[in-house]
């Protein structure tokens, strides 16, 4: 059997966030290619103990040895300047980030070694540049693979103060991301926007692989009438996510009726601003399904942020009618045939809204629309077969 190894901070068999979603997806696809699948993951990186339930979740084999470095304590990932730079910074009140963030620390590298030693892998993949520099000088002859979910040097100006461009050094981010580039064979990336521009910036082909959600997803059964909720959004708690869900309650709620019935589900809900009689919140939620198959319509409000949209795919899997900024069609080759109701303008986001919950005929063209594009761009077989011939 071919040998795998991802290298991926977060216990993945947690579904509980999009990133996550998108390479327990991978991993499938992985598995039915023939894989024995190793990882590499980082214990206390986002969330304490993180890897506490990995037995439960892994009860189908599907990865067969882990790996695991205690990051606990280790290092500022957002700012690895000097000491005495960042004590200078702070007095100043610069908020500075003037290289790219690197993971690959001793602990992380030595546990890395330990699984290339003790295994003969043909492929290993990596979920992040920031860990690029585990490949440095490495005596293996696997093919070495970047799944590439975000463009990262953006990401790291937008968390790093985006709003005020002096406080960063993109320039830099962006060479220092590019020069790790080179550690891979080959590159998969989830955006097609982002595929054209690291084309460009890298003058190498770069391989286009949205998310590919189960193929065992299906439309609710559940009649309109009957489901329990009207609206649905669905977030993790970073600063992208909280920044949409709070413009959405201050800006577009004004403009709903109050007979509207939401849930608002995930992480990011902790981070509302208010109560609201009529929103429900489910801050941890074990099954979406359940969830996805008693709403009539997604909402995707987001003005930041990079690579595709997972909570957006998840609805178009289901047919689900979807409103959205200009944000949440990031990553589709064709954001004007998607079927998504796209607007950064509150009360004409508003509008929509209230239009699919009304108008019976522009909901069904609506969810039509979006189940067509859906169907064209996310062809299991085509996206299968390609990673089959990339892997080799």
């Amino acid at each position: 059997m071919k040998k795998m190894l991802i290298v991926h901070p977060n216990n993945f068999l947690k579904t509980d966030q999009g990133e996550n979603a998108r390479t327990f997806e991978l991993l499938k696809i992985f598995k039915q290619l023939g894989y024995s699948v190793d990882h590499l993951g980082f214990e206390n990186f986002y969330i304490s103990d993180d890897f506490v339930n990995h037995k439960q979740l892994n009860i189908k084999g599907l990865i067969d040895n882990l790996y695991l470095f205690d990051f606990k304590g280790n290092l500022n990932l957002i700012n690895q300047l000097p000491v005495t730079k960042r004590i200078t910074n702070r007095l100043l009140g610069v908020k500075q980030i003037s290289q790219f963030s690197d993971w690959a620390i001793e602990g992380v590298k030595k546990e890395f070694d330990k699984a290339i030693n003790a295994n003969e892998y043909d492929v290993i993949i990596l979920f992040y540049t920031y860990l690029a520099n585990l490949l440095k000088d490495i005596k293996c002859k696997a093919k070495k693979v970047l799944s590439m979910e975000d463009c990262l040097f953006l990401q790291l100006f937008f968390w790093g103060g985006g709003n005020n461009p002096k406080s960063v050094t993109l320039g830099k981010m962006m060479d220092e991301e590019l020069s790790r580039l080179k550690h891979f064979d080959e590159i998969i990336c989830i955006s097609h926007d982002e595929k054209l521009m690291y084309e460009k910036l890298t003058r190498r082909d770069i391989n286009f692989v949205p998310h590919l959600q189960s193929n065992n997803v299906t439309k609710s059964s559940i009649a309109l009438k009957d489901r329990k909720w009207d609206v649905m959004y669905v977030g993790a708690a970073n600063p992208f996510n909280i920044e949409g869900m709070n413009w959405f309650v201050k800006e577009v709620y004004p403009y709903l009726s109050k007979d509207i019935r939401f849930v608002f589900v995930g992480s990011a809900t902790g981070s509302l601003v208010a109560k609201y009689p009529n929103i429900e919140t489910i801050h941890f939620a074990e099954n979406l399904d359940e969830i996805y198959d008693n709403v009539k319509i997604t909402i995707c409000p987001m003005f930041m942020g990079t690579g595709m949209k997972i909570k957006v795919v998840e609805s178009m899997a289901r047919g689900l009618p979807v409103v959205c900024n200009d944000r949440g069609v990031d990553g589709f080759p064709d954001k004007t045939k998607s079927g998504c109701l796209v607007t950064q303008d509150a009360k004409e986001f508003a509008g929509y809204v209230n239009c699919l919950l009304s108008d019976e005929p522009f909901y069904y063209k609506t969810a039509t629309d979006i189940a067509l594009y859906y169907e064209e761009l996310f062809d299991h077989e085509k996206y299968i077969n390609l990673l089959s011939d990339m892997l080799g």
